[in-house]
């Protein structure tokens, strides 16, 4: 079973990047943050506790993929096929390691 480290260093290259999330741990499991707003000290952030590694691992595909959306298309238009499927492949890659420190 993987753990709760392994999942954050899948995901450690997008956590650098994304500065609106974070990943904490707290004495319920992992929490995983995400601040809005802009500037220096953002507004507000909101919260979702973990508490398995799938969880945590779940979360952030999701959050991956949507940052990944965003990137691509800069939110100014629509998420076309080729977007779909690059971003699927990227996935794919976060996906094949976790089966493979589950498979151990």
């Amino acid at each position: 079973m993987m753990s709760f480290e392994q999942v954050i260093d899948i995901f450690g290259d997008y956590l650098a990047l994304d500065t609106e999330m974070e990943v904490c741990k707290s004495r319920y499991g992992y929490i995983r943050v995400e601040f809005h707003g802009t500037g220096e000290l953002p507004g507000y952030c909101s919260g979702m506790v973990c508490r398995t590694p799938k969880e945590l691992f779940d979360l952030l595909l999701s959050d991956y993929e949507s940052y990944l959306e965003i990137q691509r298309t800069k939110g100014r238009r629509n998420v076309t096929e080729e977007d779909k499927n690059e971003i699927t492949a990227l996935c794919q890659s976060r996906l094949e390691k976790w089966e493979k420190g589950n498979a151990r």
